[in-house]
C-alpha cells in the first residue's frame, strides 16, 4: 500500500492544530490531482495548490504536516504484511 498525501491530509481533520485547520480547508480538500503518464512530483503538486490558494501563514503549516506524513509513510513501508 503507498500512502498518499492526500488521503493522509483527509486523516488529519479531527485534529486540533494547525494541521487540523489546514486539513479542513475547502480548497485542499476538494483537491483532485489530476493522474497523467508521468510520475508527478507529489509534494511539489500539493505544494502549488497550498501556495496558490491559501494564506501564506499555511506554507509553514503544509511544510510541517508533509514532514509528518513523510514519518507514517516510511511506518507504513515498514510494516511487514
Amino acid at each position: 500500500m503507498v500512502l498518499k498525501f492526500g488521503e493522509w491530509l483527509v486523516k488529519q481533520q479531527y485534529r486540533k492544530d494547525l494541521i487540523g485547520e489546514l486539513a479542513r480547508l475547502p480548497n485542499l480538500q476538494n483537491a483532485n490531482q489530476k493522474s497523467s503518464r508521468r510520475q508527478s512530483d507529489e509534494h511539489k503538486c500539493w505544494a502549488d495548490l497550498v501556495i496558490g490558494s491559501t494564506d501564506p501563514d499555511q506554507i509553514a503549516v503544509f511544510n510541517e504536516a508533509w514532514q509528518e506524513f513523510l514519518l507514517a509513510k516510511r511506518a507504513v513501508l515498514d510494516t511487514p504484511d
